[in-house]
């Protein structure tokens, strides 16, 4: 029974984890809900992006506004994982049985302390997103879905311990859009959204230690389960940069972006701790050019600056990328990303076959949660159903 606890703990990844007095320094990520793996192949970079797919209402919620029909996702899952955590993997997995076969409590330290010296230095993610149904139109976005994120660090070097982030949400979103271009008289869009989740949220933020062999019977004991349900509110601004009639600005087609997710802190109650709110920027340009028979080839350039109001180095803050989004050639249609999320370079495809799609990318991220410390390499895929 342990066993099948820990394998569904990190290899099915359905988190559960406990707020802990000793707490980790795993950083957050964002946005707080369903990281795409469109974007994160641009570096994450994507407040400024138009509204063409499932990311808009995650990332600016005003992008809801730029779609122009009706779209639905059905089960659509995406993983994304550090490139080292599959062999870590079965070393938990056989952590578990190792610590419950010893007869005694010196032999039980000593097989934990043998496992966090064999990986110390190490950080290790896998997150499952799954959006289980969702409907998207210009005025409406709406879905259920599940977001699941563990993160193992070993990063502290003088003390034989490890720091564990586990979070599950479950839960559904609402949200709207609306484009002012009429009401106040202009040429350009202006566009305003929010996005409202109520999220279930089962999680763990814990240090495993010595300690925690010595005082439990049963090392599972040392992962208590906390649960508790929440409420967020997402805002977005979106909207074109007046090109003043310069044609250079008019063949970019610049846009400017504002988000504050997480608005006063999304609430969960006790002991589950609330997801910080953020406040962000983003800038893009958006040429196209017309080859192979006038098709248009759009481009997409981006520059974010995130969490602007946290404390966090420059480089933390600063996301930048790029994407070619070719014309669709009979049922396909192929788009490239290259970008750098944090400094940390990033790249990425999307291979669309109008009811199947399949997203990768391949990127760092950085592992330190306010100054820059060293990276991990991370590797996601999505496959999306729908229309």
């Amino acid at each position: 029974m342990k066993k099948l606890h820990f394998l569904f703990l990190f290899s099915l990844i359905l988190p559960a984890v406990a707020w802990s007095q000793a707490t980790t320094t795993v950083p957050p990520a964002h946005p707080s809900l369903f990281k795409g793996t469109r974007p994160l192949g641009m570096g994450n970079a994507f407040l400024a992006m138009p509204g063409s797919d499932e990311n808009a209402p995650f990332y600016n919620p005003a992008a809801i506004n730029d779609y122009e029909k009706f779209h639905m996702r059905l089960v659509s899952p995406t993983v994304d994982f550090t490139t080292a955590s599959i062999a870590l993997v079965k070393d938990v997995l056989d952590l578990v049985d190792d610590i419950d076969a010893e007869s005694d409590t010196s032999s039980q330290i000593n097989t934990f302390q043998e496992f966090v010296n064999a990986h110390t230095g190490e950080f290790h993610a896998i997150d499952v997103r799954l959006p289980i149904l969702m409907a998207m139109s210009k005025w409406f976005a709406a879905g259920i879905l599940a977001d699941s994120r563990t993160t193992i660090s070993f990063r502290n070097r003088a003390f034989s311990n490890f720091e564990l982030l586990s979070r599950s949400d479950v839960g559904g979103f609402v949200g709207t859009a609306y484009n002012f271009k009429d009401l106040i008289g202009i040429e350009q869009n202006v566009q305003a959204g929010v996005n409202v989740k109520v999220l279930h949220r089962v999680s763990v933020d814990q240090v495993l230690t010595t300690d925690d062999i010595i005082a439990t019977t049963d090392f599972a004991d040392a992962l208590p389960i906390e649960r508790a349900t929440g409420v967020g509110v997402d805002l977005g601004l979106k909207g074109e940069i007046p090109t003043f009639e310069l044609q250079a600005l008019e063949i970019l087609k610049p846009t400017a972006a504002f988000t504050w997710q997480d608005i006063g802190n999304t609430k969960f109650t006790a002991p589950v701790p609330d997801t910080e709110q953020s406040i962000s920027l983003g800038l893009g340009v958006h040429p196209s050019f017309h080859a192979m028979g006038d098709r248009e080839w759009k481009n997409h350039f981006e520059v974010d600056l995130r969490e602007i109001n946290q404390p966090l180095s420059f480089s933390k803050k600063f996301y930048v990328g790029y994407e070619l989004e070719a014309p669709r050639f009979l049922i396909l249609k192929p788009s490239i990303r290259v970008g750098a999320g944090q400094l940390y370079f990033a790249t990425g495809a999307t291979f669309d076959l109008r009811f199947l799609k399949l997203d990768v990318a391949y990127y760092g991220e950085e592992v330190g949660r306010f100054t820059r410390q060293g990276k991990s390499n991370r590797l996601a895929a999505g496959l999306s159903i729908g229309f």
